[in-house]
């Protein structure tokens, strides 16, 4: 049984606490701005903390996530094939996995949270099956044809929502933000959970059809990307491969002042016009999510050290029980921000959000190193291995349970 790679149970830990803090804002505003909007008492303090979570944060660590699914599906597969599997075998098992995910996600975009990611991923989780059978060359074009999809698809859809927006102009107050996000915002922070049932689903249903028309090349892009890393080692033998960090620094090099601007010009364009945000801004930020590439390369050069090492080492557990942490955060914020429970949201400021966020991810955290010390894997993991293998004595020797 191989060992777990730490610098990869590291990355995934480092990936939900930055999803943690930008999806903390939609959890009181909904679904219209990913960020949030400023109150009227918002401070400079509020400005400093969204520009630095728009440029630094947003689409970049959710895109890490999604690199490292791709990765651990390489993986995994792998395992199977190494267990005995046929490729048909291999194939099968992983959508039983992907079917598990996939239930998980629908009732976590309806009953908790309607951003869910899970279940878009695991839709694109059948697409990726397609390419697990590729030689890497291969592999290679394929994650080149899904870039270039993202880049055209980001583009062209930012300029057909800013023609639609300058059309629709005459008729919408810009300063003023938009009724729907103040509908949210109340619902979410004053009524209770029945109340809220539908108009989560609603927004799920929304968002979800959104991402599959807009996001789903961007997600193939990263996965065929993870999965390439994954056949190749690029994380599990870095050393062998010091050409390809070198281009993810170079890359992150390039994204870094595109991040800047985008991050500006949402601040800017949000706090004089919130109803009008800005297309260009919300453009750049995504176009600049290669920084993360090189957020992954400076884990990468901090594992060299003892000291990042250590750092990598203690921070390891929170990214063994992912989904129990990514389901986890959906509950906690229910029960401080919602009106269901202790109605937070509606009295806090932007930063103090983010303030909550970093509490929650710090205990999760110190949480999950003491989960995982004593019983080994996450809850909810252990109910997806079983589901995926059939059997609880199955489930406990799979190939997957020592994946690197």
């Amino acid at each position: 049984m191989q060992r777990r790679d730490p610098l990869i149970d590291a990355l995934r830990a480092f990936a939900l606490a930055g999803i943690l803090l930008v999806n903390i804002q939609s959890f009181v505003w909904g679904a219209g701005e990913p960020l949030g909007y400023f109150s009227d008492e918002s401070t400079d303090v509020d400005l400093v903390v969204h520009w630095l979570l728009s440029a630094f944060v947003s689409s970049k660590f959710i895109a890490l996530f999604a690199f490292l699914f791709g990765l651990g599906c390489a993986m995994q597969i792998r395992a199977l094939r190494r267990a005995g599997a046929t490729l048909a075998e291999a194939r099968h098992t992983y959508r039983r996995r992907l079917v598990f995910l996939l239930a998980v996600g629908i009732l976590h975009g309806l009953l908790l949270y309607f951003g869910d990611v899970l279940t878009i991923y695991a839709l694109c989780g059948f697409l990726l099956l397609r390419h697990v059978a590729q030689r890497p060359a291969q592999l290679a074009r394929a994650t080149r044809r899904w870039w270039l999809a993202f880049a055209v698809v980001t583009v062209v859809g930012g300029v057909i929502v800013f023609a639609a927006t300058s059309y629709m102009a005459a008729d919408v107050e810009p300063q003023a933000i938009a009724e729907d996000s103040l509908r949210s915002f109340e619902v979410f922070t004053t009524s209770g959970y029945a109340e809220q049932l539908p108009w989560r689903a609603a927004e799920y249903i929304e968002l979800q059809t959104s991402v599959l028309v807009f996001a789903v090349p961007q997600i193939m892009a990263l996965f065929t990307l993870g999965l390439l890393a994954g056949r190749l080692g690029w994380l599990s033998r870095p050393r062998r491969h010091p050409r390809i960090w070198r281009v993810a620094r170079r890359a992150g090099a390039v994204a870094l002042p595109v991040a800047v601007l985008g991050g500006w010009l949402s601040t800017t364009s949000l706090l004089m016009t919130p109803g009008t945000p800005s297309m260009l801004g919300s453009t750049l930020v995504t176009l600049s999510t290669p920084l993360a590439a090189w957020y992954v390369a400076a884990t990468i050069s901090s594992w060299r050290t003892r000291r990042g090492q250590a750092a990598i080492r203690w921070l390891a557990p929170a990214g063994r029980m992912p989904l129990t942490n990514y389901l986890l955060q959906s509950l906690v914020m229910g029960a401080l921000l919602s009106g269901w429970g202790a109605g937070l949201g509606g009295r806090l400021n932007h930063a103090q959000l983010v303030g909550i966020a970093i509490l929650v991810v710090a205990a999760q955290w110190l949480l999950s190193r003491w989960w995982i010390g004593r019983f080994g894997q996450g809850p909810v993991e252990a109910l997806w291995r079983r589901a995926t293998y059939g059997s609880a004595r199955l489930a406990a020797t799979s190939p997957e349970r020592g994946e690197r």
